[in-house]
Protein backbone atom coordinates (compact mmCIF):
# COMPACT_ATOMS: atom_id res chain seq x y z
CA UNK A 1 0.00 0.00 0.00
CA UNK A 2 1.25 3.30 -0.99
CA UNK A 3 1.51 5.94 1.82
CA UNK A 4 1.24 8.87 -0.14
CA UNK A 5 -2.12 8.04 -1.86
CA UNK A 6 -5.63 8.07 0.50
CA UNK A 7 -7.06 4.92 2.39
CA UNK A 8 -10.50 4.20 1.41
CA UNK A 9 -12.20 1.26 3.07
CA UNK A 10 -16.05 -0.09 2.34
CA UNK A 11 -17.72 -1.87 5.16
CA UNK A 12 -20.19 -4.65 4.27
CA UNK A 13 -22.26 -7.13 5.52
CA UNK A 14 -20.48 -9.92 3.85
CA UNK A 15 -17.96 -10.34 1.47
CA UNK A 16 -20.44 -12.90 -0.64
CA UNK A 17 -20.96 -14.98 -3.56
CA UNK A 18 -24.40 -13.99 -4.40
CA UNK A 19 -25.62 -10.56 -2.41
CA UNK A 20 -26.27 -7.59 -5.02
CA UNK A 21 -24.41 -5.02 -2.02
CA UNK A 22 -21.18 -7.47 -2.95
CA UNK A 23 -21.73 -7.45 -6.21
CA UNK A 24 -21.60 -3.66 -6.80
CA UNK A 25 -19.07 -3.02 -4.13
CA UNK A 26 -16.81 -5.42 -6.10
CA UNK A 27 -17.36 -3.19 -9.38
CA UNK A 28 -16.94 0.35 -7.74
CA UNK A 29 -13.66 -1.08 -5.63
CA UNK A 30 -12.27 -2.28 -8.25
CA UNK A 31 -12.91 0.67 -10.67
CA UNK A 32 -11.35 2.61 -8.09
CA UNK A 33 -7.99 1.31 -7.50
CA UNK A 34 -7.55 1.37 -11.38
CA UNK A 35 -7.39 5.20 -10.54
CA UNK A 36 -4.28 4.70 -9.06
CA UNK A 37 -5.58 7.71 -6.36
CA UNK A 38 -6.36 5.34 -3.41
CA UNK A 39 -5.34 2.40 -1.18
CA UNK A 40 -8.66 -0.02 -1.05
CA UNK A 41 -9.67 -2.18 2.06
CA UNK A 42 -12.88 -4.45 2.34
CA UNK A 43 -14.17 -5.17 5.24
CA UNK A 44 -16.36 -7.86 6.03
CA UNK A 45 -18.73 -7.83 9.12
CA UNK A 46 -19.41 -11.46 8.98
CA UNK A 47 -16.53 -13.86 7.61
CA UNK A 48 -16.28 -13.49 4.12
CA UNK A 49 -17.14 -16.33 1.52
CA UNK A 50 -14.41 -17.46 -0.89
CA UNK A 51 -15.01 -17.17 -4.66
CA UNK A 52 -17.77 -14.76 -6.07
CA UNK A 53 -17.62 -11.99 -7.53
CA UNK A 54 -13.76 -10.48 -9.57
CA UNK A 55 -12.50 -8.35 -6.47
CA UNK A 56 -9.12 -6.53 -7.24
CA UNK A 57 -6.13 -8.27 -6.22
CA UNK A 58 -4.81 -4.82 -4.88
CA UNK A 59 -7.50 -4.81 -2.25
CA UNK A 60 -6.64 -5.38 1.26
CA UNK A 61 -9.50 -7.92 3.21
CA UNK A 62 -10.35 -7.79 6.95
CA UNK A 63 -12.65 -9.68 8.83
CA UNK A 64 -14.47 -8.46 12.09
CA UNK A 65 -15.76 -11.79 13.35
CA UNK A 66 -14.69 -15.03 13.04
CA UNK A 67 -18.23 -16.71 12.79
CA UNK A 68 -21.48 -15.52 12.08
CA UNK A 69 -23.37 -13.29 14.48
CA UNK A 70 -26.75 -11.45 14.63
CA UNK A 71 -25.46 -6.93 14.80
CA UNK A 72 -27.00 -7.17 18.29
CA UNK A 73 -24.97 -9.85 19.14
CA UNK A 74 -21.53 -8.63 17.38
CA UNK A 75 -21.69 -4.82 17.79
CA UNK A 76 -19.43 -4.95 20.14
CA UNK A 77 -16.72 -7.00 19.42
CA UNK A 78 -17.12 -5.89 15.77
CA UNK A 79 -16.71 -2.20 17.06
CA UNK A 80 -13.37 -3.30 18.58
CA UNK A 81 -12.49 -4.52 15.90
CA UNK A 82 -13.03 -2.32 12.90
CA UNK A 83 -11.63 0.45 15.10
CA UNK A 84 -8.44 -1.61 15.01
CA UNK A 85 -9.13 -1.75 11.43
CA UNK A 86 -8.97 1.81 10.91
CA UNK A 87 -6.34 2.50 13.15
CA UNK A 88 -3.66 -0.02 11.92
CA UNK A 89 -4.19 0.93 8.73
CA UNK A 90 -5.34 4.92 8.84
CA UNK A 91 -8.14 4.69 6.85
CA UNK A 92 -9.16 8.46 5.65
CA UNK A 93 -12.99 7.56 4.68
CA UNK A 94 -14.96 4.45 5.84
CA UNK A 95 -18.17 3.67 3.32
CA UNK A 96 -20.88 1.98 5.35
CA UNK A 97 -22.26 -0.03 2.57
CA UNK A 98 -26.15 -0.21 3.77
CA UNK A 99 -27.94 0.33 7.03
CA UNK A 100 -27.33 -3.25 8.61
CA UNK A 101 -23.85 -2.02 9.04
CA UNK A 102 -24.55 1.86 9.08
CA UNK A 103 -24.95 2.44 12.96
CA UNK A 104 -21.35 0.04 13.61
CA UNK A 105 -19.52 2.36 10.92
CA UNK A 106 -20.95 5.78 12.93
CA UNK A 107 -20.13 4.57 16.10
CA UNK A 108 -16.66 3.51 15.01
CA UNK A 109 -16.47 7.04 13.64
CA UNK A 110 -16.80 8.23 16.98
CA UNK A 111 -13.29 6.66 18.36
CA UNK A 112 -11.65 7.12 15.28
CA UNK A 113 -10.78 10.80 13.03
CA UNK A 114 -11.83 9.02 9.92
CA UNK A 115 -14.51 10.40 7.57
CA UNK A 116 -17.82 8.47 7.02
CA UNK A 117 -20.08 8.08 3.56
CA UNK A 118 -23.09 6.10 4.18
CA UNK A 119 -23.74 4.22 0.82
CA UNK A 120 -27.63 4.16 0.76
CA UNK A 121 -28.60 0.88 -0.52
CA UNK A 122 -32.19 0.37 -0.01
CA UNK A 123 -35.16 2.61 -0.62
CA UNK A 124 -35.65 5.32 2.28
CA UNK A 125 -39.21 4.19 2.22
CA UNK A 126 -38.91 0.49 1.29
CA UNK A 127 -38.70 -2.19 3.98
CA UNK A 128 -41.36 -0.99 6.97
CA UNK A 129 -39.70 -1.82 10.40
CA UNK A 130 -38.24 0.74 13.18
CA UNK A 131 -34.64 -0.42 13.11
CA UNK A 132 -34.00 0.54 9.18
CA UNK A 133 -35.48 3.83 9.59
CA UNK A 134 -33.43 3.87 13.06
CA UNK A 135 -30.38 2.93 11.55
CA UNK A 136 -30.99 5.52 8.39
CA UNK A 137 -31.42 8.06 10.35
CA UNK A 138 -28.86 7.93 13.25
CA UNK A 139 -25.96 7.05 10.51
CA UNK A 140 -27.32 9.54 8.09
CA UNK A 141 -26.87 12.03 11.51
CA UNK A 142 -22.67 10.74 12.13
CA UNK A 143 -22.02 11.03 8.60
CA UNK A 144 -20.44 13.14 6.49
CA UNK A 145 -22.06 12.63 3.63
CA UNK A 146 -24.60 9.87 2.52
CA UNK A 147 -24.69 8.45 -0.97
CA UNK A 148 -28.12 7.48 -2.58
CA UNK A 149 -28.79 5.33 -5.77
CA UNK A 150 -31.64 6.87 -6.91
CA UNK A 151 -32.92 10.60 -7.52
CA UNK A 152 -36.23 10.07 -5.46
CA UNK A 153 -33.99 9.26 -2.23
CA UNK A 154 -31.45 11.68 -2.32
CA UNK A 155 -34.70 14.03 -1.70
CA UNK A 156 -35.87 11.96 1.18
CA UNK A 157 -32.78 12.30 2.85
CA UNK A 158 -32.69 15.58 2.47
CA UNK A 159 -35.89 15.55 3.70
CA UNK A 160 -36.65 13.22 6.59
CA UNK A 161 -33.22 12.84 7.88
CA UNK A 162 -30.28 15.39 9.34
CA UNK A 163 -27.97 14.67 6.68
CA UNK A 164 -25.14 17.19 6.52
CA UNK A 165 -24.43 16.73 2.52
CA UNK A 166 -26.99 14.03 0.06
CA UNK A 167 -25.62 13.33 -2.97
CA UNK A 168 -27.07 10.72 -5.78
CA UNK A 169 -24.85 8.56 -7.56
CA UNK A 170 -26.46 5.43 -9.46
CA UNK A 171 -25.76 1.56 -9.61
CA UNK A 172 -22.80 1.11 -12.17
CA UNK A 173 -23.44 -0.93 -15.18
CA UNK A 174 -21.41 -4.05 -15.17
CA UNK A 175 -18.88 -2.99 -18.51
CA UNK A 176 -18.87 -6.26 -19.38
CA UNK A 177 -22.46 -6.27 -20.20
CA UNK A 178 -21.55 -3.46 -22.49
CA UNK A 179 -18.92 -4.82 -24.25
CA UNK A 180 -21.24 -7.69 -25.42
CA UNK A 181 -22.79 -6.97 -28.84
CA UNK A 182 -25.45 -8.79 -28.03
CA UNK A 183 -28.43 -8.09 -30.80
CA UNK A 184 -31.91 -8.20 -29.66
CA UNK A 185 -33.65 -11.68 -30.53
CA UNK A 186 -37.31 -10.14 -32.02
CA UNK A 187 -38.64 -13.92 -32.56
CA UNK A 188 -37.99 -15.23 -28.94
CA UNK A 189 -40.81 -16.55 -26.63
CA UNK A 190 -39.24 -15.89 -23.48
CA UNK A 191 -40.13 -13.58 -21.07
CA UNK A 192 -37.16 -13.48 -18.01
CA UNK A 193 -37.48 -11.77 -14.18
CA UNK A 194 -34.35 -11.89 -11.88
CA UNK A 195 -34.54 -11.46 -8.16
CA UNK A 196 -34.28 -12.84 -4.57
CA UNK A 197 -37.64 -14.97 -4.66
CA UNK A 198 -38.58 -13.14 -1.19
CA UNK A 199 -41.66 -11.39 -0.23
CA UNK A 200 -40.95 -8.19 -1.20
CA UNK A 201 -40.31 -9.11 -5.06
CA UNK A 202 -43.87 -10.14 -5.48
CA UNK A 203 -43.28 -13.32 -8.22
CA UNK A 204 -46.84 -14.32 -6.69
CA UNK A 205 -48.26 -11.63 -8.80
CA UNK A 206 -45.97 -11.97 -11.78
CA UNK A 207 -47.41 -15.80 -11.80
CA UNK A 208 -50.76 -14.23 -11.70
CA UNK A 209 -49.53 -12.03 -14.87
CA UNK A 210 -48.39 -14.83 -16.49
CA UNK A 211 -51.78 -16.98 -16.02
CA UNK A 212 -54.03 -14.09 -17.62
CA UNK A 213 -51.17 -14.05 -20.80
CA UNK A 214 -51.01 -17.43 -21.45
CA UNK A 215 -54.68 -17.80 -21.61
CA UNK A 216 -54.47 -15.56 -24.07
CA UNK A 217 -51.23 -16.88 -25.86
CA UNK A 218 -50.19 -20.57 -26.14
CA UNK A 219 -46.56 -19.99 -27.20
CA UNK A 220 -44.53 -17.50 -24.66
CA UNK A 221 -42.91 -19.61 -21.71
CA UNK A 222 -41.85 -17.40 -18.59
CA UNK A 223 -38.37 -17.60 -16.47
CA UNK A 224 -37.79 -16.72 -13.24
CA UNK A 225 -34.13 -16.94 -12.29
CA UNK A 226 -33.25 -16.26 -8.29
CA UNK A 227 -33.19 -18.51 -4.60
CA UNK A 228 -35.14 -17.88 -1.82
CA UNK A 229 -37.59 -18.59 0.94
CA UNK A 230 -40.85 -18.03 -1.38
CA UNK A 231 -39.19 -20.84 -3.81
CA UNK A 232 -41.76 -23.62 -2.65
CA UNK A 233 -44.78 -21.44 -1.78
CA UNK A 234 -43.85 -20.32 -5.42
CA UNK A 235 -43.83 -23.66 -7.07
CA UNK A 236 -47.06 -24.97 -5.13
CA UNK A 237 -48.76 -21.65 -7.01
CA UNK A 238 -47.45 -22.73 -10.37
CA UNK A 239 -48.40 -26.17 -9.69
CA UNK A 240 -51.77 -25.23 -8.49
CA UNK A 241 -52.03 -22.56 -12.06
CA UNK A 242 -51.80 -26.10 -14.14
CA UNK A 243 -48.63 -23.51 -15.72
CA UNK A 244 -45.35 -26.16 -14.41
CA UNK A 245 -44.95 -26.45 -18.61
CA UNK A 246 -45.15 -22.46 -19.19
CA UNK A 247 -43.08 -20.96 -15.73
CA UNK A 248 -40.08 -21.87 -14.76
CA UNK A 249 -37.98 -21.62 -11.27
CA UNK A 250 -34.44 -21.38 -12.96
CA UNK A 251 -32.40 -20.90 -9.60
CA UNK A 252 -29.82 -19.39 -9.18
CA UNK A 253 -26.83 -19.05 -11.84
CA UNK A 254 -23.72 -17.67 -12.35
CA UNK A 255 -23.63 -16.63 -15.60
CA UNK A 256 -26.93 -14.30 -15.90
CA UNK A 257 -25.24 -12.27 -17.85
CA UNK A 258 -25.22 -14.69 -20.78
CA UNK A 259 -28.74 -15.40 -20.48
CA UNK A 260 -30.47 -12.16 -20.98
CA UNK A 261 -29.82 -12.78 -24.74
CA UNK A 262 -32.47 -15.44 -25.21
CA UNK A 263 -35.68 -13.18 -23.83
CA UNK A 264 -37.77 -11.16 -25.22
CA UNK A 265 -38.44 -8.63 -22.45
CA UNK A 266 -37.51 -8.82 -18.50
CA UNK A 267 -40.75 -8.12 -15.97
CA UNK A 268 -40.11 -6.86 -12.25
CA UNK A 269 -43.01 -6.91 -9.83
CA UNK A 270 -41.45 -5.88 -7.17
CA UNK A 271 -42.85 -4.17 -4.03
CA UNK A 272 -40.23 -1.56 -3.68
CA UNK A 273 -36.51 -1.42 -4.57
CA UNK A 274 -33.52 0.61 -4.20
CA UNK A 275 -32.05 0.57 -7.39
CA UNK A 276 -32.84 -2.41 -9.49
CA UNK A 277 -29.97 -4.02 -11.04
CA UNK A 278 -31.91 -6.81 -13.03
CA UNK A 279 -33.79 -3.78 -14.88
CA UNK A 280 -30.55 -2.29 -15.48
CA UNK A 281 -28.99 -5.29 -16.83
CA UNK A 282 -31.93 -5.84 -18.91
CA UNK A 283 -31.55 -2.62 -20.70
CA UNK A 284 -27.51 -3.49 -21.17
CA UNK A 285 -29.09 -6.51 -23.12
CA UNK A 286 -31.53 -4.41 -25.17
CA UNK A 287 -34.64 -6.10 -23.21
CA UNK A 288 -37.81 -4.04 -23.61
CA UNK A 289 -38.39 -3.50 -19.49
CA UNK A 290 -41.63 -3.84 -17.77
CA UNK A 291 -42.16 -2.92 -14.07
CA UNK A 292 -44.14 -1.80 -11.41
CA UNK A 293 -43.74 1.97 -10.70
CA UNK A 294 -42.53 1.35 -7.46
CA UNK A 295 -40.48 4.07 -5.14
CA UNK A 296 -37.65 3.66 -6.06
CA UNK A 297 -35.37 3.29 -9.21
CA UNK A 298 -37.96 1.83 -11.91
CA UNK A 299 -39.06 5.20 -13.36
CA UNK A 300 -35.22 6.24 -13.62
CA UNK A 301 -34.26 3.51 -15.51
CA UNK A 302 -37.61 3.05 -17.85
CA UNK A 303 -38.89 6.00 -19.53
CA UNK A 304 -41.98 4.99 -19.95
CA UNK A 305 -43.11 3.97 -23.94
CA UNK A 306 -39.76 4.84 -25.46
CA UNK A 307 -37.65 1.85 -23.56
CA UNK A 308 -40.05 0.23 -21.73
CA UNK A 309 -43.84 0.35 -19.65
CA UNK A 310 -44.42 1.69 -16.42
CA UNK A 311 -47.59 -0.05 -14.65
CA UNK A 312 -49.89 1.43 -11.79
CA UNK A 313 -48.88 -0.69 -8.41
CA UNK A 314 -50.06 -3.40 -8.27
CA UNK A 315 -52.57 -3.64 -10.87
CA UNK A 316 -52.01 -7.37 -12.56
CA UNK A 317 -54.90 -6.95 -15.07
CA UNK A 318 -53.28 -3.90 -16.47
CA UNK A 319 -49.30 -5.48 -16.33
CA UNK A 320 -50.64 -8.31 -18.35
CA UNK A 321 -52.36 -6.23 -20.90
CA UNK A 322 -49.00 -4.49 -21.18
CA UNK A 323 -47.18 -7.34 -21.98
CA UNK A 324 -49.36 -9.08 -24.08
CA UNK A 325 -49.40 -5.45 -26.16
CA UNK A 326 -45.53 -5.75 -26.39
CA UNK A 327 -46.14 -10.02 -27.39
CA UNK A 328 -48.25 -8.85 -29.96
CA UNK A 329 -46.37 -5.70 -31.57
CA UNK A 330 -42.83 -6.70 -32.73
CA UNK A 331 -42.30 -3.02 -34.25
CA UNK A 332 -42.70 -1.59 -30.59
CA UNK A 333 -40.82 -4.45 -29.16
CA UNK A 334 -37.51 -3.30 -31.60
CA UNK A 335 -38.74 0.41 -30.78
CA UNK A 336 -38.19 -0.38 -27.11
CA UNK A 337 -34.89 -2.31 -27.77
CA UNK A 338 -32.93 -0.02 -29.85
CA UNK A 339 -33.89 3.01 -27.00
CA UNK A 340 -32.34 1.62 -24.41
CA UNK A 341 -28.58 1.57 -25.91
CA UNK A 342 -28.87 5.63 -25.62
CA UNK A 343 -30.49 5.59 -22.61
CA UNK A 344 -27.71 3.04 -21.08
CA UNK A 345 -25.13 5.80 -21.10
CA UNK A 346 -25.89 7.83 -17.78
CA UNK A 347 -25.08 4.16 -15.54
CA UNK A 348 -21.88 3.82 -17.53
CA UNK A 349 -19.10 2.77 -15.13
CA UNK A 350 -17.16 6.05 -16.65
CA UNK A 351 -20.12 8.38 -15.39
CA UNK A 352 -20.48 6.21 -12.30
CA UNK A 353 -16.63 6.39 -11.01
CA UNK A 354 -16.02 10.17 -12.21
CA UNK A 355 -18.84 10.92 -9.25
CA UNK A 356 -17.24 8.64 -6.79
CA UNK A 357 -13.88 10.07 -7.37
CA UNK A 358 -15.36 13.37 -7.06
CA UNK A 359 -16.86 12.75 -3.42
CA UNK A 360 -13.51 10.90 -2.02
CA UNK A 361 -11.73 13.67 -3.18
CA UNK A 362 -13.58 16.73 -1.69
Amino acid sequence: MEKNKKNIAFLVGRVSIKGGISRVTSIITDELCKTGLYNIHVISYHPAEKGGYHWNSDIKFHNLLTARKSMKKGIIPATINLTKVIKNNKIDILVATGHIVGPLCAIAKIFTKMKLLYWSHSSFFGEKHFSKSFNEKFTSLISNEVITLTKADEVNYLKYTKAKKVENIYNPIDKNLLVKENLYDVNSKKIISVGRLTKSKQFNLLIDVAEIIFKENDEYILDIYGTGECESTLAMQIDNANLNNRIFLKGHVSDIYSKYKEYSMLVMTSEYEGFPMSLLEGMANKLPLVSFNVPTGPNEIITNNINGNLIDPFNVEDMAKSILDLINDSEKRIAYSSANENLIQEFSIENVITKWVKVLNN
